[in-house]
């Protein structure tokens, strides 16, 4: 809502009226992060864990109003650089003179400074949260409360007390299984204290384990994140079908979604209607905060905050996200190493592509490959299960050891003047259909398709349950079962009509294109590409790799169709054809590689 300064005699921030245009988003600095990325070897400090010692926005580190350092780079395995900027006459800054002790914040002075301000926005808010309320609470089952155990919920759901009575609203945590070990503490705090005040706190969570569900799917990606709706969202919706004791309930969530996060959530409204959950309500209500006042309010109303913060961690979420990178990966992995490198196995162990080259593994997952995952090739084991082809005006699907039984996903189709034949075949069964009935019906066409795509791939991860308000899918056993169906096609509102198809499906059609599609998912090192880029057209002559690397390299470019017989015509010529397209294979890799690495400068430069 609100600008701010730094003040230096609290060593806090300090709010002013005039509102912010785009917040970076500061963030209290404590001992345990000093530690893990080695300031320690440039400032004395306590190692005391109550009070913080700076603040940070981004990779920039502010003391009392002066920038103390800079972090570049970074990644899983290997720390930041840390820069400390130098005054006008060259000297490396110091927080302190003569290199003194670091004070802490004097939080108490520091909230006594702001309690005006933050009292203006906690009553605006409070407002927005008994309006939103009073218009709803005729016309929906429930309110409740999502919790994650981040900073910005436990914010909102101190302001939802506030502002609501007693019994008006229920929590719920939504527990993917991959959450930070101090998450699950914060859980618990909160837990008890919601019980002793009356408030019905709930926890929902999958019936798949996340290390069974990525084995299943193949870890997610940031274009394959069926780990959301899995793991958070399924789940949630179930729990509140049992509170409600409906199928269709229509409840309102109060999100603690903030619109200083990144540009896509810039971009949100206070109210809305199906865009978080689909048939449901929500209410970003802390919609407009900035992370400066999260933290005074935090500070300002005793609020648990979960250690995570204290240890570097600018968000407390899932413990290996596709959506992090760079430095955020290297203070999870110093944190809760153990955790971090059982999903790390995973990523190798399912990783085909040389996965039994420990340097390449490694490239793989320190600069993003397994992140920029779009279909199954690659997944190690991974099979096709269903296959379509057109011959002669006839369609045939094959499915290849089917994980579901068709005959309860076909009753999801209307498909009486489909007039399709099936027949069984000695590892599953064969479907055939006339090309122009599938031409002619187009969106039945599409329904029959991701029947028989459900068929093939289905594992009971309980989505399509979910999607249907009618209650007629169960798992039950194990399977779906599918009871009178209504033909909303609800369960169809899927990518390619399955979660798991979508994650595992294999591209057919493109053996061309092989050695391209082999770095769908796979990129050469960073400083391979710093030295291609250094020596420009004399890479090929001279440069500072290895004669391994090199090799590796080069067939990399001529299999990414870059260059041809170990030349190209121009340097300018090679940029072009590289280019900041993101539907290349090729494009992709480099944006994300030096994306991840936080390497734009050489690369921009050229």
């Amino acid at each position: 809502m609100y600008s701010y300064t730094y003040d230096k005699n609290t060593g806090g921030i300090l709010l002013n009226t005039s509102p912010t245009g785009f917040s970076k988003e500061p963030r209290p600095v404590y001992a345990a992060e000093l530690d893990i990325l080695g300031f320690d070897k440039y400032w004395k400090y306590d190692r005391q864990i109550e009070f913080p010692y700076m603040w940070a926005e981004a990779n920039n580190y502010w003391y009392r109003g002066t920038l103390v350092a800079k972090l570049k780079g970074g990644n899983l395995y290997t720390a930041p650089e840390i820069i400390i900027p130098t005054d006008e006459n060259g000297i490396p800054v110091s927080p302190e003179p003569n290199g003194k002790q670091l004070r802490p914040i004097d939080i108490k002075a520091m909230v006594e400074a702001n309690r005006e301000m933050i009292e203006i926005i906690e009553q605006t808010t409070v407002k927005k949260i008994l309006a939103i309320y009073k218009k709803y609470k005729n016309k929906v089952d429930l309110f409740h409360v999502a919790f994650s155990g981040g900073k910005d919920s436990a914010v909102l759901l101190d302001l939802v007390k506030k502002a609501l009575p007693k019994g008006s609203f229920v929590v719920v945590f939504g527990d993917t299984g991959m959450e930070f070990p101090d998450t699950y503490d914060v859980v618990e705090k909160t837990r008890k204290e919601c019980e002793e005040e009356g408030i019905p706190f709930y926890i929902a969570k999958s019936h798949l384990e996340p290390k069974e569900s990525w084995k299943l799917f193949g870890p997610p990606s940031r274009a394959l994140r069926w780990c959301c709706s899995v793991h958070k969202s399924a789940p949630q919706i179930m729990k509140l079908r049992e509170i409600t004791g409906k199928n269709d309930y229509v409840g309102l969530d109060f999100v603690g979604v903030r619109a200083h996060e990144s540009i896509a959530r810039s971009e949100y409204e206070y109210e809305n209607y199906g865009k978080k959950q689909k048939g449901q309500y929500s209410h970003n209500s802390i919609l407009e905060w900035t992370s400066a006042e999260i933290w005074l309010y935090i500070y300002a109303n005793n609020i648990f905050i979960n250690e995570a913060y204290k240890k570097g961690n600018v968000r407390a979420g899932c413990l290996l996200c596709p959506m992090s990178g760079g430095i955020s990966n290297f203070m999870r992995r110093s944190n809760y190493t153990k955790e971090i490198d059982e999903y790390v196995q995973i990523i190798k162990d399912t990783n085909e592509w040389d996965k039994n080259n420990k340097i390449d593994s490694e490239t793989y997952i320190t600069s993003g490959g397994w992140i920029n995952r779009r279909s199954g090739r690659g997944i190690y084991g991974n099979i096709i299960r269903y296959k379509e082809s057109t011959e002669n005006g006839v369609i045939s699907i094959e499915l290849i050891n089917p994980l579901s039984d068709w005959h309860e996903w076909i009753k999801t189709v209307e498909a009486k003047e489909m007039n399709y034949t099936v027949k069984k075949t000695q590892n599953g069964w064969l479907i055939q259909i006339s090309e122009l009935i599938m031409k002619e019906n187009p969106a039945v066409g599409k329904i029959f398709r991701q029947a028989f795509r459900k068929a093939a791939y289905c594992s009971g991860c309980k989505v399509c349950e979910t999607n249907c308000k009618n209650g007629r899918i169960n798992f039950e056993s194990g399977k779906a079962k599918i009871t009178d169906c209504l033909h909303c096609n609800e369960c169809h509102d899927l990518p390619g009509g399955c979660l798991m198809y979508n994650s595992l499906k294999i591209p057919q059609g493109e053996k061309k294109m092989k050695a391209i599609n082999r770095f769908d998912d796979h990129a050469p090192k960073l400083s391979w590409l710093v030295s291609f880029f250094k020596n420009k057209e004399k890479f090929f002559d001279d440069n500072d790799l290895g004669p391994n690397q090199f090799t590796h390299f080069k067939l990399f470019l001529r299999d990414a169709n870059l260059i041809e017989n170990n030349s190209y015509s121009s340097f300018a010529e090679m940029i072009s054809q590289i280019g900041w397209e993101t539907d290349t294979a090729q494009g992709l890799i480099l944006i994300n590689l030096v994306a991840n690495n936080a390497q734009l400068e050489w690369y921009v430069k050229i």
